[in-house]
């Protein structure tokens, strides 16, 4: 006599990385099909995004320094901001790299709140300048416009505002944007991240249902 207890695990180890990483089954598979290596694909755009993006922040805060010195004329702004920032740049830009060369890990819950495309990233920026823009317009008096001083100070405001949302908002989001090419990518030109993939493909079990290897 025998028993069955539920249906039976789907293995995969019959198909090949190539197969899951083919474009052709990503095309007519659905785009919010899960998958292991769509979510591999998403948690390493996340980190990659996130760590690009503090990257950026140092360079901005580094440029900031610079900036302010020339327009205060003292060299103490320089590195007030200029250390921190190339710090912050150096130690996201490490574990960049490091994410980017490494698998990631899918048990950790990752929440993102900000655009997850280039092209809502756009309308963020877009929208967020164009309040700001609106704001003192309303607010400021009408000698502010006829002043070069105020004018430059707030063209200088108006362009840390755009470096931040660029590095803050639109760089992670094109990085997440991409994530799957990237991975795709990376692990066609790439022999060691490929080889990471192969050992989890032959490792890998779904443990909440029966998805797929892939698609990517």
């Amino acid at each position: 006599m025998s028993y069955q207890s539920g249906p039976a695990p789907l293995y995969h180890s019959d198909r090949s990385l190539d197969y899951w990483l083919s474009p052709e089954l990503a095309a007519i598979t659905p785009a919010n099909a899960r998958s292991r290596l769509r979510e591999l694909a998403g948690a390493r755009g996340a980190y990659m995004g996130a760590w690009a993006a503090g990257t950026g922040v140092g360079a901005v805060l580094v440029l900031l320094g610079v900036v302010l010195s020339v327009r205060l004329g003292t060299l103490v702004t320089l590195p007030a901001l200029g250390l921190p920032g190339a710090a912050i740049g150096a130690l996201c830009g490490m574990f960049f790299v490091r994410v980017r060369n490494r698998l990631p890990r899918t048990s950790r819950a990752l929440v993102n709140r900000g655009p997850g495309s280039l092209r809502g990233a756009l309308s963020f920026v877009a929208f967020v300048l164009l309040v700001f823009m609106g704001l003192f317009a309303f607010t400021a008096k009408p000698s502010t416009w006829q002043d070069p001083d105020a004018l430059l100070t707030l063209a200088l405001i108006l362009a840390f505002m755009v470096s931040l949302l660029v590095v803050g908002i639109i760089v992670p989001a094109t990085i997440m944007g991409r994530a799957r090419e990237s991975l795709r990518h990376k692990a066609v030109s790439d022999p060691q991240f490929r080889g990471l993939l192969e050992q989890d493909l032959a490792t890998w079990r779904d443990p909440y249902g029966q998805a797929g290897y892939g698609p990517l």
